[in-house]
């Protein structure tokens, strides 16, 4: 009959479609082929700085133990910070994956960094949905007094920016609740970071800089990509199957360090507080003008022209000449009094220029007469 002859195409086109979503299915991969352990570094090793050059710097990330145990920051919490910064700002983001902004983190405002411990930090085993991210308070404009409880690591001494940069304002607070997160991102200008966890743990995944099947999904106006590290839908993009992290869980203790270019997201499993710092040093230089400076997202930067001259003459230091140092002698100065002398006035005539640093004023400026004592 007539409805027989029309049921039976229809018939066949359900079967085949059925079977393509089956085959589909079938072929579409449920994890990365590959993930790599991030390698760890004992600081207390005699062969470590030779180490650090040779394998890893440039190249792939490394965890690095040993290196923060005498450091007084190990001991901050959510008291002592809420004590010691009490008119500290810093700002806070949300993340959301369909976000065009930075890290997929979405700008919440800044907001009285004791109010934000006391709204986000505390509540316990379950993760809240929109748990805000504090990033990259500058701890030299906000509060001061937690730069004399940091340590510069020996691999990251020979740095760049803070030599001739002096926009550059890193370490930087970085503070996370139970569930809090960024997405996969590179960092500004590409450039390589290290990362001191004081308190809880955070999940990594990091690729490396090269990595093909992360390419159809870099978004360049965020500096990003557009899939999630954690939880990728291989379904949707299951090229992304190729990709291969590397997979670390960060412990309180623990140093980070991550490659120039290298894209990386982190997810906060606990309650966190930490410093994170990039840098660039002479032995970065050549992939900093010869990649970073070469892309459209930075070729007109003034770190990739205006400091060239400053760059050439620094000279390459020996890795068993580098040594930890504490911020004040890493700025260049003898201690926090000299220090003072020569921030506060340029941070005044930066405030002159920029309204959002006059706030920060008093802050320094009350610290500053206290290191004058």
């Amino acid at each position: 009959s007539h409805a027989k002859a029309i049921a039976l195409p229809f018939g066949v086109a359900v079967a085949s479609a059925l079977a393509w979503l089956v085959l589909r299915w079938w072929k579409t991969p449920t994890m990365y082929y590959q993930v790599h352990r991030v390698q760890k570094l004992n600081a207390s090793d005699p062969s470590a700085m030779e180490r650090f050059f040779q394998s890893f710097h440039g190249r792939v990330p490394v965890v690095i133990e040993d290196a923060l145990a005498l450091w007084p920051a190990m001991q901050w919490t959510v008291a002592t910070l809420t004590a010691r910064c009490p008119a500290a700002q810093l700002p806070v983001y949300t993340y959301d994956l369909a976000a065009t902004d930075w890290a997929a983190l979405r700008d919440a405002g800044e907001m009285v960094l004791s109010q934000y411990l006391a709204e986000e930090f505390g509540h316990g085993a379950e993760p809240r949905n929109g748990a805000r991210y504090g990033l990259e308070m500058s701890l030299r404009n906000e509060c001061p007094v937690l730069l004399e409880d940091v340590r510069i690591p020996a691999f990251f001494t020979d740095d760049l920016l803070v030599r001739y940069y002096k926009k550059a304002a890193w370490p930087t607070l970085i503070v996370g609740p139970r569930g809090s997160r960024s997405g996969l991102h590179r960092d500004t200008h590409d450039l390589p970071f290290w990362m001191a966890l004081f308190n809880g743990r955070k999940h990594w995944r990091i690729f490396a800089a090269n990595d093909q099947a992360l390419e159809a999904h870099y978004r360049p106006e965020r500096n990003g990509f557009a899939f999630d590290p954690f939880q990728p839908d291989f379904w949707k993009h299951p090229d992304l199957a190729f990709a291969t992290p590397y997979d670390h869980i960060l412990e309180a203790g623990q140093l980070l360090y991550i490659p120039n270019g290298a894209p990386h997201g982190a997810y906060n499993i606990d309650d966190t507080i930490a410093i994170s710092g990039n840098y660039l040093d002479t032995r970065s230089l050549d992939r900093h003008y010869n990649t970073t400076c070469s892309q459209p997202l930075w070729q007109d930067s003034k770190l990739c022209w205006a400091y060239e001259h400053e760059f050439a003459r620094h000279k390459t230091p020996q890795a068993q000449d580098l040594k930890e140092l504490n911020f004040f002698r890493f700025s260049g100065f003898a201690g926090s009094a000299e220090w003072c002398r020569a921030f506060l006035p340029e941070l005044r005539e930066r405030a002159e220029k920029r309204s959002e640093l006059r706030r920060c004023l008093p802050i320094v400026d009350g610290y500053c007469g206290m290191a004058g004592e």
